[in-house]
């Protein structure tokens, strides 16, 4: 039931059934009444239809294993289930594009969790399944040259239009149990911004791994998600400003390698075929009128990744408004560590005011119990600032913007 004083009426099920200013045999207007749509919850995403007649097509959905580990349902103890949302400066096909490029991991985001390391990157075995392309998407498979060699299974990849790109398999090879799938929404929330909607799992962890990754609070796994994302922002914002700039095709620029780039190149001219039928679109070798028209008013400058000066860098728009004030858990988070920065920071002045109120007068110091007291009170001023410290350090990881690893700045071509 929804109630409401300042329309004053009572809603049930969509349909209103009482307005207080209304005689007692006067018939309820019908405009009063809402219109219900139909609704499921599939792979932790609320689908409405909008249509006014019954669903014609299934929610999309992997169909095996991310729906099982519902955790209403009790089926998912097996699993590590991550959920994550975040919102991005930037159109949903690079989002799409930078999501289904697994090549770039190990360079973009190297010496990160969750990401890999630069001395490994390599060349990769790339598959896309000819006669899966049509308008709903494509299928594929890739593996490192690594993974060839020891003849380890294909991870397992399939783009369903217009965002939705999934992925399973053995990412530790074919004699792990480990096992892994994900589900990546890829959604234009308007021209020029994104949002993404991650639910990912892994099983077959051994059992003390899987302990202290449940040990870890969710909010430092949601941090991180973000620190990934925000790795990539600036420069795909600047390759985002360059093509405005230039006014080029993607395909003047593009240097797509058969060893990395195939599903990129995939999307990209599956973009060039279907992008008609969407508001604004940017394939391989054609776009939109369009499609840069968000960055109308923005000064676009020669590439920079400067942090401060850069469009993805600014104050106005950090974590904070991408991800946090849109997730429970991270948003209480937060506010758990403010409210304890706080009360740090008042030990610390409180110690120090009565620390030298005590110290000042020689009559005081003479009783024993508060001799006692100052001693007890001296070390908690270190340990209160120390703590009020590394909270506010804490603190500002919920509020940054993007930041560019002073490796790649300072290499060559980097």
């Amino acid at each position: 039931m929804i109630t409401d004083d300042s329309i004053r009426f009572i809603i049930k099920d969509g349909e209103c059934t009482f307005i207080p200013q209304l005689e007692k045999e006067a018939q309820i207007p019908k405009q009063a009444c809402l219109k219900l749509r139909e609704c499921q919850v599939v792979e932790g995403i609320v689908w409405v239809w909008m249509g006014d007649d019954k669903p014609t097509k299934a929610v999309p959905t992997q169909g095996d294993t991310l729906d099982e580990m519902n955790p209403f349902t009790g089926k998912h103890k097996n699993y590590i289930i991550n959920d994550f949302q975040i919102d991005l400066p930037y159109d949903h096909s690079y989002l799409v594009e930078n999501l289904i490029d697994p090549a770039h991991i190990p360079i973009s985001h190297d010496a990160t969790s969750g990401g890999g390391k630069r001395e490994n990157a390599q060349a990769y075995e790339m598959i896309v399944d000819s006669d899966s392309v049509s308008s709903t998407g494509f299928t594929g498979r890739y593996r490192t040259a690594t993974q060839r060699e020891k003849d380890d299974p294909f991870i397992e990849v399939t783009f369903e239009a217009p965002g939705i790109i999934r992925q399973k398999g053995m990412p530790r090879g074919k004699d792990s149990p480990v096992r892994f799938g994900a589900a990546l929404h890829c959604m234009p929330l308007t021209l020029g911004r994104s949002r993404l909607l991650f639910r990912a799992y892994f099983t077959g962890i051994p059992a003390f791994a899987k302990l202290l990754i449940t040990m870890k609070p969710k909010f430092l796994f949601n941090l991180n998600s973000c620190k990934i994302l925000e790795q990539d922002a600036g420069l795909i914002t600047t390759q985002e400003d360059n093509f405005k700039r230039t006014n080029h095709a993607l395909r003047d620029d593009y240097i797509l390698l058969g060893s990395s780039d195939m599903f990129v190149k995939s999307y990209r001219q599956w973009l060039d075929k279907v992008g008609h039928g969407m508001p604004w679109f940017q394939g391989l070798a054609t776009r939109s009128s369009n499609v840069d028209d968000h960055l109308a008013e923005v000064p676009i400058l020669p590439p920079n990744l400067d942090p401060i000066a850069h469009r993805a860098g600014n104050h106005v728009e950090t974590r904070y408004h991408r991800h946090v004030m849109h997730c429970p858990k991270t948003l209480n988070a937060l506010h758990r560590v403010q409210a304890l920065k706080k009360v740090m920071l008042g030990v610390a002045v409180v110690s120090i005011t009565l620390s030298c109120g005590m110290s000042a007068s020689d009559q005081v110091l003479s009783n024993k119990l508060t001799r006692r007291l100052l001693k007890a009170l001296v070390p908690l001023i270190p340990l209160s600032s120390l703590a009020a410290a590394g909270l506010a350090k804490l603190e500002q990881r919920f509020f940054v913007s993007f930041k560019r690893k002073q490796q790649m700045a300072s290499e060559t071509g980097l």
